[in-house]
Formats: structure tokens, C-alpha cells, sequence
């Protein structure tokens, strides 16, 4: 695991989706013990400025990784290092 990763956001508008997006991430960070801060954003400025076109997102570190579909524990287990 990257020990430089700090923050994860989700970004989106509110909708069900960004919520169990949300959910997910934050369920992986708390299962696995890391202390990551996990972050809800709902900033359209902040999607504009990732360059986000579809929501959910997940922003890991300031880099998006995953948009437009909510993503399973595993693929964000795997983005974290800890899979």
C-alpha cells in the first residue's frame, strides 16, 4: 500500500449511486483498518476541476480512478494496495 494516500473523495450530485459509492469506500477503508479520510464532495466546481463527466467518482490522492458506476469492495480494495 501507498503510505502517501491520505484522502479519498467521492464525488457527486447526492443521488443514491454517489451514496452507495460512499458507502462501499468507506466500508473498505473501516473493514481494513486504514486511516484514510473518506470524503463525500458534492462540488460541481471540484468535478470540473477533475475533469469528471460521469458520477460517482472516486479520487484517490487528487487522481480520479473510477466514474460513472459504483465500484465493488474488490476493485477498491485492489486500488488501495490491500486486496
Amino acid at each position: 500500500m501507498d503510505a502517501t494516500v491520505k484522502t479519498i473523495e467521492v464525488l457527486g450530485p447526492g443521488c443514491p449511486r454517489c451514496k452507495e459509492t460512499f458507502r462501499v469506500v468507506q466500508h473498505v477503508v473501516e473493514s481494513s483498518g486504514l486511516s484514510f479520510t473518506v470524503v463525500k464532495n458534492e462540488s460541481i466546481q471540484r468535478m470540473i476541476e477533475l475533469g469528471v463527466m460521469a458520477t460517482p467518482a472516486v479520487v484517490i490522492d487528487g487522481g480520479v480512478v473510477i466514474s460513472g458506476r459504483i465500484p465493488k469492495a474488490e476493485e477498491v480494495k485492489q486500488l488501495l494496495g490491500i486486496s
